[in-house]
């Protein structure tokens, strides 16, 4: 006979996994939230718009004039910004944040963010990465975007 009872000398056989599974909860919740919240706060309210005629001729009823800033996604991932003479490669999605935010300052764009519309042409191929840096650059400038779908000849939807 022992001074020790026989049940208190032998260790439990179980693992307790209460701890452990809470704190996994509470990875998952946190990462969750994070990308809800980053969801709302850039990726809302996109729009696709369809070109049946040439963009720039458009006006509101209230004859509001809109300007349009054209830029691309190409499929190897290049940013391009597109003009009536030229399309100038741009290598990184803030530089076109800055180049919008400067064009605003010096009076090329109006002041209203409202009345500039800025309108990506995605290439079918280019990689999601390089279309959603390019999206939210163009939001954190304060400018909606619109991405464009554009039929080719015998194309249907």
């Amino acid at each position: 006979m022992s001074l020790i009872p026989d049940d208190e000398l032998k260790k439990p056989g179980t693992f307790n996994l209460a701890p452990m599974v809470d704190f996994l909860f509470l990875v998952v919740a946190v990462f969750a939230i994070l990308a809800v919240t980053r969801t709302v706060l850039y990726d809302s309210d996109l729009e696709l718009a369809r070109t049946q005629q040439p963009i720039n001729s458009e006006k509101t009823s209230s004859n509001e004039e809109f300007y349009y800033v054209d830029l691309g996604v190409t499929r190897d991932g290049k940013y391009k910004w597109l003009t009536e003479s030229q399309d100038f490669i741009i290598g990184d999605p803030t530089l076109i944040k800055t180049e919008l935010r400067k064009q605003q300052l010096n009076g090329l764009l109006p002041r209203d963010n409202q009345r500039t519309k800025v309108l990506l042409h995605i290439d079918k191929e280019a990689e999601w990465e390089a279309v959603a840096s390019l999206i939210l650059a163009v939001r954190e400038a304060g400018f909606t975007i619109h991405p464009l779908y554009e039929l080719k000849k015998g194309e249907q939807i």
